[in-house]
């Protein structure tokens, strides 16, 4: 049995690291069974600056992708702008699009990344796409996998409150509505992987090598603990380049530049005098 194959595109330039991110997307293709994860090489970005209209965007997305000839079961696109009725997704079968744009730096943690895998499980639930040779009963082809707007901490959750999507991340958890559903629709190994990836334990952590955390601490010098995944501005740099200094010459340089600061002040409020 074949997997499914997702393609996942950056609708507009990202405003986070996209090969940090392809690393964390594509390690998923290690540790599950059902989705084949890959990005198709484009230069060009399908979105224009400004507000996106949430009914036109899967058009926008599928002309592009058309005018590439690129062939996927599904695809996924990431966009870094807000769409007019402010929602987190659009999910369909075909096509889906997922905005960065409202998980803003203080929604992190979780990261970034966190959120764009979760939206991304999110909008597959709903694609109704079996690999070849599955036998599907037919009134389950009308089945619904929409959100429900009561706050479940489920994948499936509304989140008009952005906030509770945080709760659902860290929770990585499917309500018994929609487990029933999935397994159902899907079947049962396509449950447990979708299970497993939410859960999110084969991140690992910073401090055990050939972990993803691991790897794209010391590879891609994005903590998934700490960092929020958007691009780093300078001092967020100027802290990695301390994480790479051992930790007794980091005590050692605070302590020169703190007592630099404080000869500084004593000097100019004229409580030490220079002869």
């Amino acid at each position: 049995m074949r997997r499914i194959r997702i393609a996942i595109i950056f609708g507009s330039e990202p405003n986070f690291d996209r090969y940090a991110f392809k690393y964390f997307i594509l390690s998923v293709n290690k540790i599950q069974n059902t989705f084949e994860f890959s990005f198709p090489d484009a230069t060009m970005f399908p979105f224009e600056e400004g507000i996106v209209n949430f009914n036109e965007s899967t058009e926008i997305a599928s002309n592009f992708i058309n005018q590439n000839g690129w062939k996927a079961d599904s695809f996924i696109s990431i966009i870094t702008n807000r769409f007019d009725n402010n929602w987190f997704f659009k999910a369909a079968p075909n096509i889906s699009i997922i905005t960065t744009n409202i998980w803003e730096k203080y929604f992190s943690p979780p990261s970034l990344f966190e959120y764009l895998l979760h939206s991304i499980y999110s909008c597959l639930i709903r694609t109704k796409i079996l690999p070849d040779g599955r036998h599907i009963e037919k009134d389950l082809l009308t089945m619904d996998f929409s959100s429900h707007k009561d706050t479940r901490g489920c994948i499936n959750d509304f989140t008009r409150q952005k906030y509770d999507d945080k709760i659902d991340i860290a929770l990585g958890y499917i309500c018994e509505e929609h487990s029933s559903k999935i397994k159902q629709f899907y079947g049962e190994d396509y449950f447990k992987d979708m299970q497993f990836i939410l859960g999110r334990e084969w991140i690992g952590n910073i401090e055990e090598k050939n972990t993803v955390a691991y790897n794209l601490k010391h590879v891609f010098k994005f903590n998934i603990n700490k960092d929020s995944g958007f691009n780093k501005n300078f001092w967020d740099k100027i802290k990695d380049k301390f994480y790479e200094i051992p930790g007794s010459l980091v005590g050692d340089a605070i302590k020169v530049v703190m007592t630099a600061l404080l000869t500084y002040l004593l000097i100019k409020w004229g409580i030490v005098k220079i002869k």
